[in-house]
């Protein structure tokens, strides 16, 4: 079954779920989230010496996977996560003290769950430096940015990772050395393309 919104995809496990059927759930699973630290051992082990690594955010087991595995392994580097104003279901837990609904009207998709869960927001409140929004547009100027000078093909919930690094080089000072973990391909090249062509990038 397909819907077309986050929200109704949402809706649809919760019906599922009352049928008997078992969820794997996406970012409310403590093994989920250790699955997902194996990204920030991999920046531990391979990436040099790092002070700041950007993620982004969605219902945030990603981030919080790669912050408690790359904490663990170098306490000093600061994790920042990263969300589209439209999406910011971890920047509202966070401004309301826990996980709350949002209204979801991000054109990113991947990054629009309808509220964190309870284990995400633990784990971000402790272990994450800040969460910073940017706008659609600059996630697909992002998204087009890694594809023309990085040649990396990324869909805009990845993309939205390049804004967020000069603010935070802005804030941390130019010396700093930033890892940015690219997540994502479920763009298409006609989606980038007519995104582009809304916001007025090409």
């Amino acid at each position: 079954t397909l819907v077309d919104t986050m929200d109704g995809a949402f809706a649809l496990v919760e019906e599922l779920r009352a049928k008997g059927l078992t969820l794997v759930h996406p970012f409310d699973d403590p093994v989920v989230i250790a699955a997902q630290g194996t990204v920030g051992l991999e920046f531990a082990q391979d990436a040099g010496e790092l002070t700041d690594v950007l993620v982004s955010i969605g219902g945030g087991g990603l981030i919080a996977g790669v912050a408690t595995a790359l904490r663990a392994r170098r306490p000093g580097v600061r994790i920042w996560g990263v969300e589209t104003d439209g999406a910011r279901a971890m920047s509202a837990a966070l401004e309301a003290g826990g996980p709350v609904p949002v209204e979801l009207s991000s054109i990113v998709s991947t990054l629009s769950a309808p509220s964190v869960s309870p284990i995400t927001y633990e784990h971000v409140s402790a272990l994450v430096t800040d969460v910073l929004t940017v706008t659609d547009a600059e996630a697909v100027r992002g998204t087009l940015d890694l594809a023309d000078h990085a040649k990396v093909w990324a869909e805009p919930a990845a993309g939205c990772l390049l804004p967020a690094a000069r603010r935070v080089l802005e804030r941390v000072g130019e010396d700093a050395r930033l890892g940015l973990v690219l997540c994502g391909g479920n763009a298409t090249t006609a989606d980038v393309t007519a995104w582009a062509e809304r916001f007025g990038l090409r």
